[in-house]
């Protein structure tokens, strides 16, 4: 189980044209700001129900629009009630409002920032503006320098979209020169139907301008693993190239998209309602609430059902068994039986460049081979790989 925390709901400092969750401005009734009781009733009875080692993921909106004193009462309330375990605290912020104030306590606590950014300046500013239509792009990067000042580690979140999705070397390579040695991509797709979840597909779904073509985003992801597999194994950790490693080396997913169940992966609001997913807070998938129920006995019923359905098309996909047929959010194609991913085809034009190599993983481990000499090109063609 791992809850990821929106102290702030969708209250938000900037306003990226692709957000989804500031719409949720117009369904809750709640107010935005969690507050001392739910907080620490998040904290008493999360860190009661996890292992020894507990994560603590703080999202938006902007969680950092808490304020300092929020996150310093985190941490008072994690001591308090911590029972001998391990705690991490990850903070994912477009960092505007990062100070030196801020980053001395995030230094002291030992938190991971995930920093948004969507690749270098142009492209960045595309679509990630602040409120008044301007870029972020500058804040972001004075923010980024503050955080190598104070040695803060740091990931990178990049929404892959209709614009950045045209240069995957140059966002590549753009994260790598500010620092960022892990990676996560996000593949965006938006409807004009929010309310889209589950049942009858409508005949017209219309698919929101800035969201990313599948075909193109599978040469994107593609053309950078091309450029990881040859020289940053090892060294750079992309989401998406880890999580299909992982299960080829018998593993589970590290990436929830590609699991073949959704489960464990909950979202909680500022009032202390759990969500069975990010992209899924309607009342229709809410299961609980930090004030009133166990979280020992959370799970996602619903969308694990859906998860599991697969289109006739999907059950005879060569990579059905390390696709599952993708994340349910993205289901809005017909199929026989079931709904298909609208990235289905993007997906396997990033799967037919990486399972030549994810097989020569397979050998090297069994061979108990350090995976990094993949990169050697006497082994790769050894193998039967072409470089």
């Amino acid at each position: 189980m791992h809850i990821t925390a929106k102290p702030t709901s969708f209250q938000c400092n900037i306003k990226c044209d692709y957000c989804f969750y500031l719409e949720k401005e117009t369904q809750f009734k709640h107010t935005p700001w969690m507050d001392d009781e739910t907080l620490e009733a998040f904290v008493r009875t999360y860190i009661s129900a996890s292992g020894p080692e507990v994560y603590f993921t703080w999202q938006g909106g902007e969680p950092t629009l808490a304020g300092l004193d929020f996150f310093k009462k985190v941490i008072q309330f994690q001591i308090c009630h911590g029972k001998g375990k391990r705690i991490f605290n990850a903070l994912q912020t477009n960092g505007l409002l990062l100070s030196d104030e801020w980053c001395e306590f995030l230094k002291k606590n030992n938190f991971l920032i995930g920093i948004s950014i969507d690749g270098p300046q142009e492209l960045h500013n595309m679509y990630r503006k602040n409120r008044s239509g301007k870029g972020t792009f500058d804040k972001v990067m004075s923010s980024i320098e503050l955080l190598k000042q104070y040695k803060i580690p740091f990931n990178t979140l990049t929404v892959v979209n209709k614009y950045n999705v045209n240069f995957p070397l140059e966002v590549y390579d753009f994260l790598k020169s500010i620092g960022s040695n892990h990676i996560q991509f996000i593949e965006l797709l938006e409807t004009a139907e929010p309310n889209i979840l589950f049942g009858d597909v409508p005949i017209n779904v219309n698919v929101v301008d800035f969201s990313v073509p599948s075909d193109k985003y599978g040469y994107f992801m593609a053309k950078i693993f091309k450029s990881w597999v040859t020289k940053d194994v090892g060294t750079v950790f992309v989401r998406q190239f880890e999580t299909f490693i992982s299960r080829v080396l018998g593993n589970d997913h590290t990436s929830c998209i590609f699991q073949s169940k959704c489960h464990g992966n909950f979202i909680m609001e500022s009032n202390g309602d759990i969500y069975e997913c990010d992209h899924f807070v309607y009342p229709n998938y809410k299961i609980g609430n930090v004030l009133k129920d166990s979280l020992n006995h959370l799970h996602s019923e619903q969308l694990s059902k859906e998860k599991e359905k697969l289109a006739r098309e999907c059950q005879q996909c060569n990579y059905s068994s390390i696709c599952n047929g993708g994340c349910p959010k993205h289901r809005i194609k017909l199929g026989d039986g079931a709904r298909i991913s609208y990235f289905c085809d993007g997906y396997k034009i990033m799967m037919s460049t990486m399972v030549p190599y994810l097989n020569a993983m397979v050998e090297l481990e069994r061979h108990k081979i350090p995976l990094v000499h993949i990169m050697d090109n006497e082994l790769a063609h050894a193998l039967n790989i072409n470089t």
